[in-house]
């Protein structure tokens, strides 16, 4: 297999850059480059040690740290060295061209993780686990995301899996024998066939809040004009992210911005006042509130205290009912008394701002998960959980009507498609998507 290099840190000046290279002749490459006073020559290093010394790529010389690991005990599976180099563009540029013109080729995205799933090092869902951690925005993602990586779903996986290879190769067995074995072998696997399902439809239960953990929840303040939405994304976020004025129809467009509560990412979208307008820059912005509404997980609906919904706030509710969740937001409850059910703040005093932040997770993130478990957080990984429940719901179905081979046909499919997950089973178009995802160098 060729050996490839690439530069393993963002382009652009720092204080550190690095060129990582993988494959047989990484050594023999770093060797025809790279001196160190301690070696005769880098072929000599020892495996894990950092060396200092010097690189020759012809324009110029500099002082860098190598490594070597050495294969199999590395992160692709195969010899890898990295340099580490001063964080220059045109500097790091010439030693990736010092490594390609020595015999590497140029590494495309992901090619170094998918060389360690090819070469057994890591499964395909730990892999998936290394680009989430990469992109998490939140503490909840980012440990989701680890635990993804570091196989533990996968080691769950193929426990699974390897129950359900040997309630197959069982019923296999009984087709030489039915008289002797048929009976006793249906009974085995209809009992594994239910721990199997109960199982799968565990993990199958935490893909929900998984996703909102991945990807965080959209929440959208709605609200006619004045009523202190700019105000309540302002103590949100900490900062005067939105101009906040007593002149009704302020906010002509939506604003988003980002704030983590208890590790979970919430997207907050302030809208425009929906009211009826003659002003076309503001009636646009009307629209695009509405758009952001509906397009939202959660609808904060924020109203004042101290007066009932009147027609037109009923009749957005009305309108946005059935597509989101929406809770009722009682804004400035410093100035007047409310006895109606919703979540009572001062957005002027921060009062009830904890209180409101809780509401929108308890919403979303149900606390009979696990959240310090196993979570599912791909959708890929989701969909193979229910292909496989559905196909052993159906095998379950199969044991007192119809023949082994028909129950073997359903259990198979089952098998196929959780190793989908840990990859043993993927389609080289599954992998290569997945890879395709990832950054160069990685």
């Amino acid at each position: 297999m060729k050996t490839i290099a690439t530069i393993s840190t963002p382009i652009g000046r720092g204080a550190i850059a690095i060129v990582r290279m993988s494959g047989d002749k990484a050594l023999e490459i770093a060797s025809s480059i790279f001196t160190c006073k301690k070696l005769a020559s880098f072929k000599d290093a020892m495996p894990n040690y950092m060396y200092y010394g010097s690189i020759d790529v012809g324009a110029f010389k500099d002082s860098i740290l190598a490594v070597y690991f050495k294969a199999p005990h590395s992160y692709t599976g195969e010899d890898i060295v990295e340099f580490q180099c001063h964080g220059g563009v045109r500097l790091i540029d010439e030693v990736l061209k010092a490594c390609l013109k020595n015999g590497c080729e140029i590494a495309d995205k992901g090619e170094f993780t998918k060389r360690a799933f090819l070469n057994g090092k890591i499964a395909l869902s730990d892999a998936e686990g290394i680009i989430d951690m990469i992109n998490s925005e939140s503490v909840a993602s980012l440990n989701a995301s680890y635990r993804l990586s570091t196989g533990d779903i996968a080691d769950q996986i193929r426990s699974l899996q390897t129950t359900l290879l040997d309630c197959v190769s069982e019923l296999e067995a009984s087709l030489d024998y039915p008289e002797e074995m048929e009976e006793e072998a249906k009974s085995n696997a209809d009992k594994t066939t239910d721990h199997l399902i109960y199982e799968l439809e565990k993990l199958n239960s935490t893909a929900k809040v998984g996703g909102y953990i991945r990807q965080g929840i959209n929440v959208a303040i709605v609200g006619q004009a004045n009523v202190g939405k700019s105000s309540l994304l302002n103590v949100f976020v900490g900062k005067d992210r939105a101009i906040v004025t007593n002149i009704a129809g302020t906010t002509r467009d939506s604003l988003e911005e980002y704030v983590e509560v208890d590790g979970v990412m919430l997207k907050l979208i302030d809208t425009a006042g929906i009211r009826d307008t003659s002003d076309i820059v503001e009636a646009m912005g009307v629209e695009r509130s509405m758009q952001a509404a509906k397009g939202s997980d959660i609808v904060l609906f924020v109203t004042e205290a101290g007066r009932e919904l009147n027609q037109y706030e009923n009749d957005l509710i009305k309108s946005l009912d059935g597509n989101n969740k929406i809770l009722l937001v009682i804004n400035k409850c410093d100035t007047a008394k409310d006895d109606r059910k919703g979540i009572k703040i001062s957005a002027k005093n921060n009062v009830g701002i904890e209180e409101l932040k809780k509401a929108i997770i308890n919403t979303f993130i149900d606390s009979s998960v696990d959240t310090n478990g196993n979570i599912i957080t791909n959708e890929r990984h989701a969909q193979a959980i229910r292909q496989a429940i559905s196909s052993l719901k159906n095998a379950k179905a199969s044991y007192a009507t119809l023949p082994t081979e028909c129950s073997l046909i359903d259990l198979r499919d089952a098998y196929f498609a959780l190793g989908a997950i840990t990859g043993n089973t993927a389609s080289e178009d599954i992998i290569d998507t997945i890879f395709s995802k990832f950054c160069l160098g990685k």
